[in-house]
């Protein structure tokens, strides 16, 4: 049988309901990943397509949004190298609640479900930490949708930028660098605002020492000040 690429059994270890697999759970269930690739700007699934299928991501940026019928969008995540997306299909074979598109040339493995399902039910144990994991991810989604109600656009972008941070971010002398294109448009879909009012709120941070931004690419400078401003804002 062909050897399994150290890349694979690195992208099931990102998962974390995969992570305390043992060294040859791990071989065994890598044997199921399919390696996928990505043009930058193209649709994996649009929402409500046929789910079925687990993505990690090996290299590259994608997008998570859910569009409205009036052609707007709301961006839910951007994930990079280890993350994860498309679980729910996992369990309930639903269609795709939201829409992924990739932000540059993107690498994935992809998990079928049927491969999923048999190996829960060979092995029990596993569905609890199945279950803690989403557990994770609803608190997630219970802070952002707490967010839109609790705190003031400042707030909320400073929350975003320093989310960005933490899972992007690049220590660099003054700061942290997170190497995304960024428009003020993705930062509004991500806080639920109007470009105007991000664009406002950034010349504050900026005048401030806050953060910088060279070409779509921010940096954030004082990290102290920005959650600062979120424990102000209602946080």
């Amino acid at each position: 049988m062909a050897d399994i690429p150290q890349s694979a059994i690195k992208a099931l270890q990102a998962v974390p309901f995969f992570a305390q697999l043992t060294s040859s759970e791990l071989h065994e269930l890598s044997r199921s990943l399919v390696r996928r690739r990505f043009n930058a700007g193209q649709t994996i699934f649009h929402l409500g397509d046929p789910g079925g299928l687990l993505y990690i991501v090996d290299t590259g940026k994608v997008k998570i949004y859910y569009p409205n019928a009036e052609g707007q969008e709301v961006t839910l995540a951007i994930l990079g190298q280890n993350d994860f997306f498309g679980e729910l299909a996992l369990f309930d074979d639903e269609p795709r609640s939201a829409t992924a598109e990739t932000l540059e040339p993107t690498y994935t493995f992809t998990l079928a479900r049927e491969e999923f399902i048999r190996y829960v039910g060979q092995n029990p144990d596993f569905a609890m930490k199945v279950m803690s994991t989403l557990a994770k991810r609803i608190r997630a989604m219970n802070e952002q949708i707490s967010d839109v109600f609790f705190l003031d656009l400042p707030g909320r972008l400073a929350r975003k930028l320093l989310q960005l941070a933490n899972d992007h971010g690049e220590e660099v002398d003054d700061g942290i660098h997170i190497p995304l294109h960024l428009t003020q448009t993705d930062l509004a879909e991500m806080t639920g605002a109007t470009r105007v009012s991000v664009n406002k709120a950034l010349r504050r941070f900026r005048k401030q020492g806050w953060v910088s931004v060279a070409g779509r690419r921010f940096t954030v400078h004082d990290p102290g000040e920005l959650q600062n401003l979120i424990q102000l804002s209602g946080g």
